[in-house]
């Protein structure tokens, strides 16, 4: 990765050329790159099927609209059974509730440019709705490869939350949409790779960044490799009734590494048009999840009852009230005076670490392009979705895209 990120620099340094710096080396480097660049695409491709421009330079305009949908479902384990119990007075260990919190990133339109030279190149968008932030990426693509790398993060306190419990013959089903008092922050970083077994005749690369143009219509199995890195961070103390219901669980990370085999196939129906479909379920070989829990001085657990006593203050360093309980209620009109909240304290309690069991993953594209003759247009859509557990939490992320793309060649 860093020698094409160092290869893409010299590349792309405007050298003045004059009598003094023809024989630099940083002229003789970059004249060297470029042109292992085109002979790599000149030699390994049918040009019956697939045509390298003369222009190699590229600036795309990318305005996109995205949404990365992050789903936890927990389900209560035993000793938060035990402790409802006590609190409530009940036997509740019998009780099969599940709790489905989705952290949907508002959607989102940005505008966003790419500059590349043949298949190197790197991207660059800026979200035009609040909170969700930036996404930066970079490619690198050939006649027999394709590697991609992007980088996401965004902020959220709009949570929807379906709730489903069932105790004995009683069940309970609900569905809610709420805010937590403070955002919830995801950092994703996803890099993805593929190898094309057709690749003198089949480019991936015509369809989702235009270094080359497809002319004639043709089909490749892939083998397909992608790492992909989250972290999940709800730990804010103001975040303690969501932690709670999450098994204790106040921030993720996880790793996971997989391997697929995909097919994919440009149709060309016409002259200078070309229609894309990729499929590619893969199979997580590395599944690494790291967890930390947390403890709160408040619980939504306990009922507010009028006369439950003064608490009195709290001491961080026993972490118990004035009153020698560990836990106090949540006030009736929480969301109302939120002088309480000045109280609230989160700690953490420990980490956990476990390599989960192996997961069924999915990526797939489908797009459509139009080649002029030094520009084209396109527009195409990608879905990601990715999945992993802790012990009684259930994670899954759908990350989809639609972009539209117009670019020219220079």
């Amino acid at each position: 990765m860093r020698r094409l990120l160092i290869c893409f620099m010299l590349v792309c340094m405007v050298v003045p050329v004059n009598a003094q710096q023809e024989d630099s080396w940083t002229h003789r480097t970059t004249r060297t790159i470029k042109q292992r660049l085109d002979s790599s695409l000149f030699k390994k491709v049918d040009t019956s099927y697939i045509e390298v421009p003369k222009k190699a330079w590229r600036v795309i305009l990318r305005p996109k609209v995205n949404q990365m949908d992050t789903r936890m479902t927990s389900t209560f384990d035993d000793d938060l059974l035990a402790k409802m119990s006590e609190y409530w007075e009940a036997d509740l260990s019998r009780l099969n509730f599940k709790w489905t919190m989705s952290l949907k990133q508002p959607m989102s339109t940005s505008v966003g440019v790419w500059v590349g030279y043949r298949g190197l190149g790197f991207g660059y968008s800026q979200s035009l709705t609040k909170h969700v932030g930036r996404h930066f990426s970079f490619s690198s693509t050939g006649a027999k490869y394709g590697l991609n790398f992007s980088l996401r993060r965004f902020s959220t306190d709009n949570l929807q939350v379906n709730m489903h419990g069932d105790l004995d013959e009683e069940q309970m089903d609900a569905k809610d949409e709420m805010h937590s008092f403070a955002p919830i922050k995801v950092i994703s970083g996803f890099l993805d790779g593929y190898y094309v077994f057709n690749g003198r005749r089949y480019s991936q690369a015509a369809a989702y960044n235009q270094s080359v143009i497809q002319r004639r219509s043709a089909g490749s199995f892939l083998l397909g490799f992608s790492w992909y890195q989250s972290s999940i961070d709800l730990s804010d103390r103001l975040n303690s009734d969501i932690i709670m219901a999450s098994n204790d669980i106040g921030k993720i990370k996880v790793q996971q590494g997989n391997i697929g085999v995909g097919y994919g196939y440009n149709w060309v129906p016409a002259r200078n048009w070309l229609m894309n479909v990729m499929v590619m379920p893969s199979v997580s070989v590395y599944n690494r999840v790291k967890v930390t829990k947390y403890a709160s001085n408040y619980s939504e657990l306990i009922e507010a009852e009028e006369g439950i006593g003064d608490y009195g203050t709290w001491d961080s360093n026993k972490h118990q009230w004035a009153n020698g309980e560990k836990e106090k209620p949540f006030p009736e009109d929480d969301e109302v005076d939120l002088s309480w909240q000045d109280d609230i304290e989160v700690w953490e309690t420990g980490r956990e670490t476990k390599n989960t069991r192996w997961r069924v993953n999915i990526n797939a594209r489908a797009g459509i392009t139009y080649f002029g003759k030094d520009w084209f247009a396109s527009i195409h859509g990608q879905l990601h979705r990715f999945s992993y557990d802790h012990n009684e939490t259930d994670i899954s992320l759908y990350d989809w895209f639609v972009r539209g793309a117009l670019g020219i060649r220079f």
